[in-house]
């Protein structure tokens, strides 16, 4: 299977967009991969879109997902170069002014753009960077994924279970700790809530409780796509501590306005394939994070 994975990867990227335009019509036309998921999706987000316009998000929608896919095993043989060429990191000095001082950053980011792609570009400003991930169930496709993200170097994985302990341990270590902060929660009693895309959302609270903690400013890396297999990164400072005149809540709720923004004026970008919204908010909410 790993061998399979490589090969694939080794492909030229033209290819690989051959593969992916055929790919995009299966997954529409034929197996409907997840389409209900993504119209019911699209459909609360934006209310006040016709049929016509959601259709069409939809169908653009199927070409990223499936441009992602390829570009996820093309990263296993992306030169450094080519790593710089597809992706645009536009204003590090955001992030680095912090690093350089010693400071660790909390960086947060959404489903959008190409994440697997800004891990690589990450590596190569030399920085180090913890990356939260969610461990994938099929043991092949997980160790590839984590040997691909590590190649450059200057990247640590780490679980979600382990990452307070680890961020614990590490707390004096100058480096980024990145967060896909935009996934549904397990436990929605003990999330933060409010109203995003048109819809009650449960956000993790753990952005938060790690800024106030270790009083690490947090920023924002917005991912976006510029055309076929062209990203680029900003950075955007959220909150910066102390946080003491901060209400609780208000990193969450600033991370959830600004990529709320950033869908909105890319909605196609962001991975409307997830089951997001599958909890509904509780009668009860448990505060104890705060």
């Amino acid at each position: 299977m790993m061998f399979f994975f490589k090969l694939l990867g080794s492909l030229p990227l033209f290819v690989l967009y051959g593969i992916a335009n055929c790919l995009k019509w299966i997954f529409y036309a034929v197996i409907s991969y997840r389409k209900k998921v993504i119209k019911e999706n699209l459909q609360r987000s934006f209310p006040e879109k016709s049929a016509k316009e959601i259709n069409e998000i939809a169908f653009k929608f199927y070409g990223y997902l499936t441009d992602q896919l390829v570009e996820f095993f093309k990263g296993v043989s992306l030169s450094e170069k080519q790593v710089l060429d597809h992706v645009e990191l536009k204003n590090p000095e955001i992030v680095q002014i912090y690093l350089d001082q010693g400071i660790p950053v909390i960086m947060v980011a959404g489903h959008q753009g190409n994440w697997e792609w800004a891990i690589h570009r990450l590596a190569l400003t030399k920085n180090t960077y913890d990356i939260v991930y969610q461990k994938l169930n099929n043991p092949a496709f997980n160790q590839f994924s984590m040997e691909v993200r590590q190649k450059f170097g200057h990247i640590v994985l780490m679980e979600k279970r382990e990452s307070v302990i680890l961020t614990r341990d590490r707390k004096l270590v100058p480096r980024g700790i990145c967060l896909a902060a935009d996934q549904a929660p397990q436990k929605p009693e003990s999330a933060y809530w409010t109203n995003f895309l048109n819809q009650d959302t449960a956000f993790f609270t753990g952005m938060e409780r790690f800024a106030r903690e270790y009083q690490y400013p947090v920023v924002f890396a917005e991912l976006l796509r510029k055309g076929r297999g062209q990203y680029s990164m900003t950075y955007e400072i959220l909150a910066e501590p102390s946080f003491a005149n901060l209400p609780h809540g208000e990193i969450i709720e600033r991370f959830a306005r600004r990529l709320e923004k950033s869908i909105i004026e890319n909605p196609e970008q962001y991975l409307w394939s997830h089951r997001r919204w599958k909890h509904k908010k509780p009668a009860k909410i448990s505060t104890k994070w705060n």
